[in-house]
């Protein structure tokens, strides 16, 4: 989001692009909070396959690239707790990044010599040997301590995607992370900006609808309609009319998709996870034994490569609606039951 285009855009004075483009302010962007804003991130790389010891004399597992690996730490508290995070990889020779994600107020963020974090691990996950010499060498531990890492962004998108001059022959369209950003918990952020790329190329090749690619008809299109489409300043504005909600749809889903998976460790965030598990497995249920009535969760319908982001997000506020609905109408029984023959019986 720190794009230097959408911020010329956003900075623009009047007059510079065409009276029937969006107002420069419509390129500044929209924020939003989620659980899994502002965490930071830094990388502990491990030797490849290496092993995690088991308790008991039992033989340890050995670790495979294209296998996920959670492993938490003995800490618990909420400034303590860690997990080693493993994404899957193609290359099983290849060193192991391992993704330590943390609240900002975390103790390691505090530590900045190989020596200190070397112990700190060591106490946190007694059964590796993170001793001088073990699995991890003294640069490894120098390079981690020093690190800076990064942090998860707040959940933002730019209502403005395109302009275009008066006449209607050049503009400047945005695509990627130049109009959206948020924390890669609900894994779409690469996917998200190839289909920016993909519904600007349907809309600068003419299609009617961008987002599934459907042509115009020829048959039934006006001239008007058959013209607009092969313009540059009808194919842009198509592109920010029926682009633009999906993106908006995007960041929804980014904020309530799984914003507890990194086991954020403070106590409201223990409780809220709580919640949110109980709200999905919810869903799943009533998925199941309404045998698809009810939709599940957001991010399993996210998964349905046929549904747009607003498909996805409509159904799911339809689950919501419904739910609502029926809490509603539970009370309002009970409040003319618990009630309403009380008052009744009062009256002379």
């Amino acid at each position: 989001m720190n794009s230097k285009v959408r911020q010329c855009l956003h900075n623009a004075p009047p007059g510079t692009w065409s009276s029937n483009c969006l107002k420069s302010s419509k390129f500044q962007p929209k924020k939003f909070t989620s659980p899994a804003s502002f965490l930071r991130i830094k990388v502990l790389q491990l030797p490849p396959q290496f092993e995690i010891p088991d308790a008991d004399g039992k033989p340890p597992l050995k670790t495979f690239s294209q296998d996920i690996y959670a492993i938490r730490s003995v800490n618990t508290g909420p400034r303590t707790f860690l997990s080693l995070g493993l994404l899957p990889m193609k290359d099983n020779t290849a060193v192991r990044p391992t993704n330590i994600i943390t609240r900002p107020d975390h103790g390691i963020w505090k530590i900045t010599n190989g020596k200190s974090m070397r112990e700190y691990f060591q106490q946190a996950f007694p059964r590796f040997n993170f001793q001088e010499g073990g699995l991890i060498s003294n640069e490894e531990w120098d390079r981690f301590a020093k690190a800076e890492g990064t942090r998860f962004p707040p959940c933002q998108y730019s209502p403005g995607l395109t302009v275009w001059d008066e006449s209607g022959r050049s503009g400047v369209a945005l695509v990627g992370d130049s109009i959206h950003a948020f924390s890669p918990d609900i894994g779409q952020g690469v996917n998200a900006g190839l289909m920016d790329v993909v519904c600007l190329d349907r809309a600068l090749s003419g299609l009617a609808d961008v987002e599934s690619g459907k042509e115009v008809d020829s048959d039934t299109a006006t001239e008007k309609t058959k013209k607009q489409t092969t313009t540059l300043e009808a194919n842009l504005e198509r592109y920010q009319k029926q682009h633009a909600p999906e993106i908006a749809a995007l960041i929804r889903l980014a904020r309530f998709g799984a914003p507890y998976q990194y086991k954020q460790p403070h106590r409201a965030d223990r409780a809220l996870r709580l919640v949110w598990t109980a709200n999905v497995a919810m869903r799943l249920l009533l998925s199941k034994v309404s045998f698809g009535v009810i939709q599940p969760p957001c991010i399993i319908l996210s998964q349905n490569e046929d549904l747009t982001f607003r498909e996805v997000m409509r159904r799911a506020d339809r689950t919501t609606a419904l739910l609502k609905t029926i809490v509603l109408a539970g009370l309002t029984l009970w409040a003319k039951r618990r009630f309403g023959l009380a008052l009744f019986r009062a009256l002379p």
